[in-house]
């Protein structure tokens, strides 16, 4: 073939070429061209549907990883990227883009939508329940209102007819004493008249020895008569017209204290959210308790106005900013919500040492703290005057370590010894390196004699697990070593002379017998540095 119609689609060699022409509509209906032309015709398209390199008008056809961009052959043999490395096809790192895509495009569909869809669900929920709280709250805003106006307007009631009581009672009595003293008023006039009359009548001479008698009878009858009566009315207490009746007036302090009511009932159904500016740690905020034992902090939730919170659901936190060691866990922490805006922390801290902690309430730290001293209160300590060199003793005496950097065995006794009753006392292995540990009891050889030989010891319990009686070894634990964070338990009974052992966490127990019938004390030797012990309560 040498040429194509383009019409057709077809290739023709030089022998088909005239009947070709002649066939469908006639010649018109046919477009020949040669192949080359064809070929460079198919090029140029080609060539328009790709981005060309702009240096070199080239197809892209290349990535650089290291400038990452699309490069043309050209680029790569003798433009700025040649001798770059990291060069594949455009084909492979679209692979890989497309499977990076598809990956994210997974994580997307099955982690951050889901996530999300369910962020957009609880919005839509909290959106809804508030809505609905505030609805409730209004509608209660209301229902106070109400209430504290129908309060308002039944005081408003009981004062005024209190007052119209008090009218009414005055007024009758005003009444009864103004007919007293009219009476009384009528009585005086009448005494007047009749001296006036008598004493006329004596002027004149027309009265006889005995109507001056009768007169006179009857004068004193009269005068004894308001004698009586006026010594009834000096007994009356006459009503008086002061400038004011306070009894009248309606009390400010009754006023206030309605008010104040009213106040305190549109309180119990207004809340807004607790603030730690007004919020505050109540009581003693530095307590003190032993290893185990729980202590307890209250916590006062207050809105911005002050007012403390009539319900709970705030959220409370606790950090702890300060503890006894920095290595060690921080102790737990319960929140109580009582439901009035008052929440109780409960904290059990497992070793002795001062703790501090910061409260969060709804996201703010509040300006206060509050500090846990946790002490022991034991019935023995490690006793200092008995105690060989090498061994390093805690300030609170409830730790020793071995701080020798020689492998020698330095040993302590506890501070009190015993010889009858029953007594226990419990060991937690801090650090051991070897397992070289040995705990018991001993009689007090005195430090000179502990110092010329450790197994003056009774009992022992330690050097790796095994078991021993004065100096004689007697068995081993199951294990056979001594490890980190075990604990070891001690029950010292005097009256039978028994010696309880038991590791807890084994939960083995062994019992030495024909302990010696003499002061006994906790007895403990470490080999190894750095070994370190603490008695627990």
């Amino acid at each position: 073939a040498s040429v194509w119609c383009t019409k057709c689609d077809v290739a023709l060699c030089t022998d088909h070429i005239a009947g070709h022409m002649m066939s469908g509509q006639g010649p018109s209906s046919h477009a020949i061209i040669g192949l080359s032309e064809r070929d460079q015709s198919t090029d140029a398209q080609q060539g328009n549907s790709s981005p060309l390199c702009g240096e070199h008008n080239r197809p892209l056809e290349y990535f650089c990883k290291a400038c990452g961009v699309c490069i043309c052959g050209h680029c790569v043999a003798i433009g700025r990227h040649r001798g770059h490395t990291q060069i594949v096809t455009v084909h492979e790192v679209s692979d890989e883009l497309q499977a990076e895509v598809q990956t994210k495009s997974k994580k997307i569909k099955d982690v951050t939508l889901p996530r999300a869809q369910r962020a957009l669900e609880k919005v839509k929920k909290v959106t809804s329940e508030l809505t609905t709280r505030a609805d409730q709250v209004q509608a209660e805003i209301r229902a106070a209102s109400r209430l504290a106006v129908a309060a308002i307007q039944t005081c408003e009631q009981e004062k005024l007819q209190e007052v119209d009581d008090i009218r009414v009672v005055r007024l009758k009595t005003l009444d009864r004493q103004r007919e007293e003293l009219r009476q009384h008023t009528a009585a005086l006039e009448g005494v007047v008249a009749f001296s006036e009359q008598l004493a006329e009548r004596r002027r004149f001479g027309s009265l006889s020895h005995n109507s001056i008698q009768h007169c006179e009878v009857n004068i004193v009858g009269v005068l004894t008569a308001v004698k009586e009566r006026a010594d009834v009315l000096d007994k009356v207490k006459f009503l008086e017209t002061p400038d004011h009746h306070p009894h009248l007036v309606f009390s400010s302090t009754s006023e206030a204290e309605m008010m104040q009511k009213a106040s305190e009932l549109l309180g119990t159904v207004v809340s807004c959210e607790a603030t730690a500016a007004q919020s505050c740690i109540e009581g003693n905020r530095h307590k003190h308790t032993k290893p185990g034992q729980s202590v307890v902090f209250s916590v006062i939730a207050k809105d911005r106005q002050g007012k403390t919170q009539r319900r709970g659901g705030d959220s409370i936190r606790v950090t702890w900013s300060r503890l006894p060691a920095a290595d060690m866990a921080a102790p737990a922490v319960e929140v109580r919500d009582k439901g009035d805006g008052h929440y109780d922390i409960v904290c059990s801290p497992s070793r002795t040492g001062d703790y501090e902690a910061e409260v969060f309430i709804n996201g703010e730290k509040l300006a206060t703290t509050f500090v846990v001293g946790c002490q022991q209160e034991k019935w023995f300590y490690f006793d200092s005057t008995e105690c060989q060199e090498g061994i390093s003793i805690s300030d609170d005496k409830l730790t020793i370590t071995h701080v020798n950097n020689e492998d020698m065995d330095g040993s302590v006794l506890g501070s009190h010894g015993v010889t009858h009753g029953q007594h226990s006392w419990k060991v937690l292995i801090n650090k051991t390196e070897e397992s070289d540990i040995v705990l018991g009891v001993a009689e007090k050889p005195g430090l000179t004699r502990m110092q010329e030989n450790y197994n003056m010891a009774y009992v022992w319990y330690g050097v790796n697990g095994d078991k021993g009686h004065n100096g004689e070894w007697m068995g081993s634990l199951s294990r056979g070593v001594f490890q980190e964070d075990d604990i070891i338990q001690f029950d010292l009974d005097c009256d039978t002379h028994t010696l309880t052992i038991t590791h807890l966490q084994l939960n083995e127990t062994d019992i030495m017998e024909q302990l010696p019938e003499a002061e006994l004390f906790p007895y403990f030797v470490l080999c190894t540095p750095h070994d370190s012990i603490s008695l627990l309560p």
